[in-house]
C-alpha cells in the first residue's frame, strides 16, 4: 500500500528500495513485497487473499518475526470486514498476539483507503467540485457503485491537481521517483488513527 510505505517513509524515516519483489499466493495471484532490511511491506492485492498470505508468505518465518499489521479497507460492513480478519488470523494459526488490525478509513466507519484520502482534501478544492458535478451526472445516468465514483475522484485528484504539470497516477501520488510530491499532508488529522497505528505497531 502506497500510503503505508509513504508514512513509514516519513515517520519512521525508512527509506524503501525502488525494486519491488513479487511472491506468489494463491497460485495464480502475485504479492508486492516491499523490504528494508528486516521491515516488510506486502500488498496482498485484496481481502481475499489474506488466508493466504499469513499462511504461506507470513507463517513459514514467524520466528523471526515480532510484530505483524494488518490493514484493510472497512468497506460497506466494518463489522463484517473484521470478522473476516478475525476468521484469517485464527485459520491460519499464527498467535493472535503477534498481530494488530486497522480498518481504513478510520478503524472505527466504513469505508476504505479512498475515503481517507479524500476526506483530506481542502473544502472548495476546484477539482473536487468539478468531479462532484460529474459523479452527480453519472449518478442520474445509472447506478455506479461508491467505491468506484470515489476511485475515480482520488484519481482526478492526484492526476491534475498540479495543473497538468504532473500527472500522477494514484499509486505513485505520495512519494514518485524518490520525490515527494506535496499532494497530501500527514499533518492532517484525518491521517492521524493510521499513523498513530502504524507507528504503535512497528
Amino acid at each position: 500500500m502506497s500510503l503505508v510505505k509513504y508514512i513509514c517513509q516519513k515517520r519512521l524515516r525508512i527509506k524503501f528500495p525502488n525494486s519491488v519483489k513479487k511472491s506468489p499466493i494463491a497460485k495464480v495471484n502475485l504479492v508486492d513485497i516491499h523490504q528494508c532490511e528486516d521491515f516488510y511491506i506486502i500488498d496482498i492485492k485484496g481481502q481475499d487473499n489474506l488466508l493466504h498470505a499469513l499462511k504461506t508468505i507470513i507463517a513459514p518465518f514467524l520466528r523471526g518475526t515480532e510484530r505483524i499489521g494488518i490493514i484493510q479497507d472497512a468497506d460497506n460492513d466494518f463489522n463484517a470486514s473484521k470478522v473476516s480478519i478475525e476468521k484469517a488470523i485464527t485459520d491460519s494459526e499464527i498467535p493472535r498476539e503477534k498481530i494488530q488490525c486497522f480498518l481504513t478509513p478510520n478503524n472505527k466507519d466504513i469505508g476504505d483507503l479512498e475515503t481517507l484520502l479524500l476526506s483530506t482534501i481542502a473544502k472548495g478544492n476546484k477539482i473536487m467540485s468539478c468531479f462532484d458535478d460529474y459523479k452527480t451526472c453519472l449518478q442520474e445516468q445509472q447506478t455506479i457503485h461508491t467505491k468506484a465514483l470515489n476511485k475515480g475522484q482520488v484519481y482526478a485528484y492526484t492526476m491534475y491537481s498540479q495543473q497538468g504539470e504532473n500527472l500522477y497516477k494514484p499509486q505513485d501520488s505520495f512519494i514518485h521517483k524518490d520525490i515527494d510530491t506535496k499532494l497530501w499532508d500527514l499533518d492532517n488529522k484525518k491521517f492521524k488513527p493510521l499513523i498513530d497505528f502504524i507507528l504503535s505497531t512497528f
